[in-house]
C-alpha cells in the first residue's frame, strides 16, 4: 500500500450467494475510523447488480474521519436492489506497533489526559515542560498526584506554549467510572463526538460536557489528551470507543433559546450567562457549570454554580487581566413596570435596556442582576381601562411614597357611589377594579360616572362611561 503511516487493509467483496447472518452480524452498524487512500486505483468491488467501483479506505488510527463500515450499493429504482446488500469485510495487518500523538498546551494551567498507554507515565516524563509538583486530579476533591492513570483528568501548568510528542499503544475503547457529580475525565487515542459516547444508564446530565482554554466552554467532542469535566446525575459508567456506536447517546437541548444575555470580556477570555426565562426542574442541571479552580484565567457564573437564573442572582467574577466589559442583550420584556437591573459591588447600578456595553473596573469579584419594580417619581391617577365598560374596568394609580390613599366613585349628581381604597398603600404602582356597583353590592345603571383620588399631598378626577 503507498500511504504512508496506514495500515494495510484487505476488502473482499460478498455477493448475495456468500452474504451469511456471521457476516452480517460483523458488519452491521459500525463505524470505524476511515481515511481514503487517494493514490489508489482501489480494489475491485463486485458489479453485480449494477454496484459500480469503489474507493479504497484504510483504517487510520490517528484519522478523525468517520465513514460508515458497510455499504448498500442500489438502484432506488429496482425494488430487488433493496435484498442484494453488498458488505465490505476489513481484514486488518499489522495491527500492533506504537502510535505517536502530539498534545498542545498553553502556558499556565491545562487539563490534560494520557492519550495512549505508555510505559512511564508520569507527568514529567509526558510533559518536559510541565512545572513541577502542579498536576492535580479530582475525586470529590482535588488531589496531587506524579502519574496520570487512563480515563482520569488532571490539572497541570506549564511555562510555556508548546506541545508535547508521546508514543505509546493506541487506546482504542475505554470505560470510565463516573460518580455523582462532576468527573474530571480524559478519552483515548482518536477524537470521540459527544454524541458518541456510550451512556447506557443515561447517567450524564446533557449539556455538561467542558473543556478548558482559559475559561470552560462546552466540547463537541473529547480530544486526545485533553482533560474534560463531565457532569453526572448518579454513579455508573460510560464507553469512549473509537469502533462502536454509542447505545446511548449525550443530546443536549437549547432550553434557554431566546434568553438575555450578558457576556463577560477580559479581551482574551469570555463566558456567557442567561437570564430571564425558566427553566424545568429536571433541565436545570444542564446549566451547572464545573468546580472553579483558584488559579483560572477567567470565570463568571451565577451564585450556585449556574450559568442562567430566571429573575435574579449573585454573579461571581475570576479575571486575571486588566480590563473587563460586559456585553448585554435583553430580548424578554421584564414586564409591567419592572425593569433589569445590574449592580457591581461598588453600588453602581446600570439598567438593561435592549443591547449595550458596560466597561467594569478589572479588579471587580461580584456584581448581581435582578428584576425590580420601577418606582414612580410623581402621584398620578390614569384613565381606567376599558373605557366605556362593562361590566368591569381597572383603575390604576401611582404613588412616589407611602400614603394614605382615598378613591371614590361618584355618580353624575356627585352623589358618592362607593368608596374602592381607603388605607395606607406603599410607594409604587397600583391598581383596583370596578364591577359597576354601589357599596351594597347593587348594580348600578349605565351612565356617566367620576372617579377621584385623594391623599395627603394629592388629588385627581377623572370621568369614565358604563355602558350596559
Amino acid at each position: 500500500m503507498v500511504s504512508q503511516d496506514i495500515l494495510d487493509v484487505h476488502v473482499i467483496g460478498v455477493g448475495k450467494d456468500q452474504y451469511n447472518e456471521y457476516l452480517d452480524q460483523m458488519v452491521e452498524g459500525r463505524i470505524l475510523p476511515w481515511t481514503e487512500d487517494s493514490q489508489s486505483e482501489g480494489y475491485p468491488v463486485w458489479t453485480d447488480w449494477e454496484a459500480g467501483q469503489r474507493d479504497v479506505y484504510f483504517l487510520n488510527r490517528n484519522s478523525i474521519v468517520d465513514t460508515t463500515f458497510n455499504i448498500t450499493p442500489y438502484d432506488p429504482g429496482n425494488p430487488d436492489d433493496y435484498t442484494y446488500i453488498m458488505n465490505l469485510i476489513l481484514e486488518l495487518r499489522n495491527e500492533t506497533g506504537p502510535t505517536d500523538i502530539t498534545v498542545s498546551y498553553n502556558i499556565g494551567w491545562n487539563m490534560v489526559g494520557l492519550p495512549l498507554e505508555v510505559e512511564d507515565a508520569s507527568y514529567g516524563t509526558l510533559f518536559s515542560d510541565a512545572v513541577d509538583g502542579t498536576l492535580y486530579g479530582y475525586e470529590g476533591t482535588y488531589y496531587g498526584s506524579d502519574v496520570l492513570e487512563m480515563g482520569n483528568g488532571y490539572w497541570l501548568v506549564f511555562t510555556n506554549d508548546g506541545s508535547a510528542d508521546i508514543s505509546g499503544e493506541a487506546i482504542t475503547s475505554l470505560t470510565i467510572s463516573l460518580s455523582e457529580g462532576w468527573n474530571l475525565i480524559t478519552g483515548i487515542s482518536s477524537p470521540v463526538p459527544v454524541e458518541s459516547i456510550s451512556d447506557p444508564g443515561s447517567i450524564i446530565v446533557s449539556g455538561t460536557i467542558y473543556g478548558y482554554g482559559g475559561t470552560y466552554y462546552n466540547t463537541d467532542a473529547i480530544e486526545p489528551g485533553k482533560g474534560y469535566w463531565v457532569n453526572a446525575f448518579a454513579d455508573g459508567e460510560i464507553t469512549l470507543s473509537s469502533t462502536a456506536l454509542a447505545t446511548k447517546t449525550v443530546e443536549p437541548v437549547n432550553h434557554l433559546e431566546g434568553s438575555n444575555t450578558l457576556e463577560l470580556s477580559n479581551g482574551i477570555h469570555s463566558s456567557t450567562l442567561y437570564f430571564g426565562k425558566d427553566v424545568a426542574e429536571e433541565h436545570r442541571n444542564s446549566y451547572s457549570l464545573p468546580p472553579t479552580f483558584p488559579h483560572m484565567a477567567f470565570d463568571a457564573r451565577f451564585a450556585g454554580n449556574m450559568s442562567y437564573t430566571k429573575d435574579m442572582g449573585e454573579i461571581s467574577i475570576i479575571n486575571t487581566n486588566s480590563r473587563l466589559t460586559l456585553n448585554y442583550s435583553v430580548n424578554l420584556d421584564p414586564g409591567e413596570h419592572l425593569e433589569w437591573v445590574f449592580t457591581t459591588n461598588s453600588g453602581k447600578e446600570h439598567i438593561l435596556n435592549g443591547t449595550g456595553e458596560i466597561t467594569l473596573p478589572p479588579e471587580t469579584k461580584g456584581m448581581s442582576l435582578e428584576k425590580r419594580a420601577i418606582f414612580p417619581d410623581v402621584y398620578a391617577l390614569h384613565q381606567n381601562y376599558p373605557n366605556p365598560f362593562n361590566p368591569v374596568t381597572k383603575i390604576t394609580y401611582q404613588l412616589p411614597k407611602e400614603s394614605y390613599v382615598v378613591i371614590t366613585i361618584y355618580n353624575l349628581a356627585g352623589q358618592k357611589v362607593t368608596t374602592l381604597v381607603d388605607g395606607r398603600r406603599s410607594g409604587g404602582f397600583h391598581a383596583v377594579g370596578w364591577y359597576g356597583k354601589k357599596s351594597n353590592g347593587e348594580s348600578v345603571v349605565s351612565g356617566l360616572y367620576f372617579f377621584r383620588i385623594e391623599t395627603e399631598n394629592f388629588s385627581k378626577t377623572l370621568k369614565m362611561l358604563l355602558l350596559k
